[in-house]
């Protein structure tokens, strides 16, 4: 007799469980409708690469960029900070030109590597890369001892007018920022700029211990380490390189601008990613970094660094880097510096 039965074909079964498993990924959002664009995502660790040793100002915003971006879930990934300070930020730009169109990895960069290309020391320059966004301003500030007759940025111009290699001026680098800072002041105020005295020390540090003991008459450096010397009571800072007064500490201390001198000069630092990126990949990042420019935390960091908030998205920073290395370019050939000229 023939067995008769309820039981169901095995590829039936198959079948409405795919469905089933289908339809529960639409209905949740796991696959995208009809018609929708799938939106890229970081699919690996995150690496965060840094041109400094641990401690420094690009190595603290770095970590801070990073627990931001697991705390806050921007990314469903993991995030590292890996610092390869060697040859002055030639080891993180090789690192990254090796990971070309690979989204997942970013260095965090500055001036300094602007600079680097132009005098020589480094071999890629920005458009072999793709720059992603500038993130913070940070200025310079000129200070010289508490009890020196230098009075006021006007008087330290004045002084150099009449002989520029009467003051020694402690810098980090010929042809760095500090110097670059230096030289469009006092070019602005017609001083010869060939004429300067520069001694270059290892560190700011260094420098300023240069000028707390009488060795310099004048620290060019970043305005962070200076507020502290400020707030102590053993520096004047004649001028600083912003736009505006800052805050805190530094409220008291006049712009060069404010004294009637183009020297507004923004030492700026953001993130680069690799060559060969796509559009959908620059858009992830350029939402992910313009969330963390408005995030609490982060704006506490940069108000206790005396650094200012300076986003401005991938299209922008590109824009505005050309037009900062044409500016860059021209101050290193007035100097001798320039060893690229494209």
């Amino acid at each position: 007799m023939e067995q008769r039965g309820a039981s169901i074909n095995p590829a039936r079964r198959v079948s409405r469980h795919v469905l089933f498993i289908f339809a529960y990924a639409l209905a949740t959002g796991m696959l995208p409708t009809p018609g929708a664009a799938a939106e890229w995502r970081p699919l690996s660790q995150v690496e965060l690469v840094v041109p400094n040793a641990p401690g420094g100002g690009n190595d603290a915003a770095a970590r801070l960029l990073q627990r931001l971006l697991q705390d806050r879930q921007m990314i469903a990934t993991s995030a590292i900070v890996l610092n390869k300070p060697a040859g002055g930020g030639s080891a993180t730009l090789s690192y990254l030109a090796q990971k070309a169109s690979d989204p997942h990895v970013l260095a965090v960069v500055s001036i300094t590597q602007q600079l680097n290309y132009i005098t020589g020391t480094q071999a890629q320059r920005y458009r072999d890369f793709t720059p992603l966004a500038t993130m913070i301003g940070d200025f310079i500030g000129f200070a010289v001892r508490a009890d020196s007759p230098i009075t006021s940025g006007k008087d330290l111009l004045e002084r150099l007018k009449k002989d520029p290699s009467s003051i020694a001026t402690g810098i980090t680098a010929l042809g760095g920022n500090n110097h670059i800072a230096y030289v469009l002041a006092a070019r602005a105020a017609g001083v010869d700029t060939r004429k300067l005295k520069t001694p270059v020390f290892q560190s700011s540090g260094d420098s300023i211990t240069a000028l707390l003991g009488g060795h310099v008459d004048l620290h060019i450096g970043s305005v962070g380490p200076l507020a502290k010397q400020l707030e102590a009571g053993k520096v004047r800072i004649l001028a600083i390189t912003s736009d505006q007064r800052l805050s805190g500490t530094l409220a008291t201390v006049p712009t060069w601008k404010e004294q009637g001198i183009a020297g507004t000069f923004n030492t700026w630092r953001g993130l680069w990613g690799p060559k060969g990126l796509t559009a959908e990949q620059i858009t992830f990042w350029d939402s992910v970094l313009e969330r963390v420019s408005r995030d609490p935390q982060w704006k506490e960091n940069l108000a206790a660094n005396q650094w200012e908030s300076d986003y401005r998205n991938s299209r922008d920073t590109l824009k505005y880097l050309d037009a900062l290395h044409v500016e860059l370019r021209d101050v290193l050939k007035e100097l001798g510096l320039a060893k690229k000229l494209d």
